[in-house]
């Protein structure tokens, strides 16, 4: 059974650069920030699904310059140790048009939050329809 879990596709970490006119590098040209092409690969753990427990955690990652997730830490716990693991392995799988700089890709760090909706949430979401 595979089930799966919201995740915010944005890094909250990364500039915007269209807020205050902020800009990184600023001799090698405003930063473009990733953009994320591959979201929906967050699977919920059974064990946690099974015992109703939802929760979120919030991870650091590293967006390599090829687009790939380099490395992922937990920033803040759901407080429930499957999730927070599944969150971690899952974030390797996540896939990004690489934030630029300066015409090249660069790494960068970014914040995600992975949201874990319990159970009884998401059966009474959808059974509310539209």
């Amino acid at each position: 059974m595979l089930l799966a879990c919201s995740c915010v596709a944005g890094c909250a970490d990364t500039v915007n650069p269209g807020r205050a006119g902020l800009r990184l590098g600023l001799e090698e040209g405003p930063l473009r920030p990733p953009a994320a092409l591959e979201a929906d690969v967050f699977e919920f753990p059974r064990s946690a699904w099974e015992r109703g427990i939802g929760g979120t955690t919030v991870l650091k990652i590293m967006i390599a310059a090829d687009g790939t997730v380099d490395s992922a830490i937990v920033l803040e716990s759901s407080g429930f140790r499957p999730l927070d693991s599944a969150a971690v392995a899952n974030a390797a799988k996540l896939r990004y048009r690489p934030a630029e700089q300066g015409g090249e890709a660069v790494p960068i760090w970014g914040r995600l939050p992975v949201i874990y909706p319990l159970p009884e949430e998401t059966v009474a979401s959808e059974s509310e329809g539209p």
